[in-house]
């Protein structure tokens, strides 16, 4: 039985899952916890090298790049994320199945029954133990992801409508699990949002903890 807590970061481009996940590492260490942060597609170098291809590559096909996802993820679980809660450590992701559905799922239309079925053949009944779902408008991610001086993939130049379908995606997922989820408005000052998030984790790891 694992010791650990599991908690995801999910969002479309732009929302800044990574500057979350890092003041929260920063806090949840101070407070005198073990603190992983990984990410997806990667956490293993395996994993990390299978990212580089999806990176990398344009135009791939859906089902392809929804098996090596799935392949990074089998990697990532096994080799890093599993042993690491038995040690006992609250490990911090930036992506995990969740985007699947979003992505492969809702955008590139491959069929959610399928994804669930790779998700049970690579995770079995593996959940986040809390999801932080950040939130902003289309129009705000894509400004910007437009000012980021950084290499952009496929999805970085996404149209806007296909921002809004992925953000709508996350959304609903929130309200399908609200018990694990947690959507938060990102769109402000990253102080602020990070004050919403730690006070979602508080408030979650005050009652797991009871």
């Amino acid at each position: 039985m694992k010791k650990g807590f599991f908690i995801s970061f999910e969002g479309g481009e732009g929302t800044g899952k990574s500057t979350q996940v890092r003041l929260l590492a920063n806090k949840l260490a101070e407070q005198g916890n073990l603190v992983h942060i990984t990410r997806e597609p990667g956490g293993t170098e395996l994993s990390e090298k299978i990212r580089d291809i999806l990176k990398t590559t344009s135009n791939i096909d859906s089902i392809t790049e929804m098996l090596m996802m799935f392949a990074a993820r089998r990697e990532h679980f096994i080799k890093s994320i599993c042993p690491l809660l038995d040690q006992g450590y609250i490990v911090l992701c930036d992506r995990f199945y969740d985007s699947s559905l979003v992505y492969q799922g809702i955008l590139k239309n491959v069929s959610i029954e399928k994804i669930m079925q790779l998700k049970e053949m690579t995770l079995g009944n593996f959940e986040p133990d809390f999801t932080i779902i950040l939130d902003i408008p289309s129009s705000v991610a894509k400004k910007r992801i437009q000012g980021r001086q950084l290499y952009w993939d496929d999805y970085d130049m996404m149209s806007e409508s296909e921002y809004n379908i992925i953000r709508n995606g996350f959304r609903k997922i929130a309200e399908v699990f609200p018990f694990r989820c947690k959507l938060i408005d990102a769109s402000g000052d990253e102080r602020k949002v990070f004050f919403k998030v730690q006070k979602a984790v508080e408030k979650f790891m005050s009652e797991t903890r009871r």
